[in-house]
């Protein structure tokens, strides 16, 4: 579903998310105000991204945000993802927030009022609040980084998990354009 943000004293004008021709947004997923989806990405179903407090949200090419995700964010802020970022399963992500190229937010992981560098990895069942994390970092499972001290101490990415994310972006790619054919075909009549 497709609408636009109310109206607010924070924010007079109502926008419609803008999506991709290229992209495929589950119609079980809920996009509302100033959401802009790039190319080839992949929304799934049950996606909540809001852009009525918090905007715009950017969705960069080659993303996919997984079932049940949730986009929002504070007043004033905005959310932005660079490219071939993967956000898992259950996810929250809580603006303002920033998340660079090639990065990964696993399954039930929260992320609030952070700069994520490139390439970053944020495990499942982690929370990251409040900091910046460098280039390469991961995020162990089920850790609590909520302390600029504890983002600079975190390691970089094992080896096991260092083309997890690349793994992740071709499958979506392919259910974009998959999913995003049939729903076209659906819209003509043919099945």
């Amino acid at each position: 579903m497709l609408k636009s943000n109310p109206k607010t004293s924070w924010n007079s004008t109502e926008r419609m998310p803008t999506v991709s021709a290229t992209a495929y947004v589950d119609d079980s997923a809920t996009l509302i105000g100033d959401v802009r989806i790039g190319n080839n990405v992949y929304v799934a179903p049950a996606v909540s991204l809001r852009a009525d407090e918090a905007y715009p949200i950017i969705i960069g090419d080659e993303c996919n945000i997984q079932d049940g995700v949730i986009f929002h964010g504070l007043e004033g802020s905005s959310i932005e993802l660079g490219k071939r970022v993967s956000i898992a399963h259950g996810a929250v992500i809580h603006g303002p927030i920033r998340i660079g190229n090639d990065s990964f937010v696993g399954f039930n992981a929260v992320v609030h009022a952070s700069t994520l560098g490139e390439k970053c990895f944020v495990a499942h069942g982690a929370v990251v609040i409040g900091v910046k994390l460098a280039d390469g970092k991961f995020v162990p499972p089920a850790t609590l980084v909520d302390t600029q001290y504890k983002a600079d101490a975190l390691g970089y990415i094992p080896d096991d998990l260092k083309h997890f994310n690349e793994e992740v972006i071709k499958i979506n790619k392919e259910f974009a354009a998959s999913y995003g054919l049939k729903s076209r075909m659906r819209r003509v009549g043919v099945r």
